[in-house]
């Protein structure tokens, strides 16, 4: 079961050079997309996304409607610097109220816990 959905574009050589040029030469306002890794443990999914150069108040995560939304943006100045949006949306499966993030090294993690699951009861329904 899949918890989150996204458009992934097709990426080719062509994309990736022009993607670089656009950021550094053209455009040094763009939106960049940080290197992402998602994995699963037996109660979350873990997502980790690279941002180097940017601070906890840089970083501003919501969720609304079971849409994660990530925006960050920092000075251009730094190497690294810019502005970052992306955004998830989130299964039924995930406890949207319970989601934690930390950054530390460059590194955004955000654990997304997983809903118990209800396992249903059955009883004995006493005939008079």
């Amino acid at each position: 079961m899949n918890f989150i959905h996204r458009y992934q574009p097709t990426r080719t050589w062509v994309n990736e050079i022009n993607r670089f040029i656009d950021r550094n030469v053209v455009d040094p306002h763009c939106i960049t997309r940080p290197h992402e890794l998602f994995h699963e443990s037996d109660s979350a999914w873990i997502l980790r996304l690279d941002l180097p150069g940017y601070s906890k108040s840089d970083i501003k995560l919501t969720v609304t409607d079971r849409v994660l939304e990530l925006v960050a943006e920092t000075q251009l100045e730094n190497a690294f610097g810019g502005k970052v949006e992306r955004t998830w949306k989130l299964g039924n499966d995930v406890d949207a109220s319970a989601i934690v993030a930390r950054l530390e090294n460059g590194v955004l993690e955000i654990t997304l816990p997983k809903k118990p699951k209800v396992v249903p009861q059955s009883s004995t329904i006493e005939i008079q």
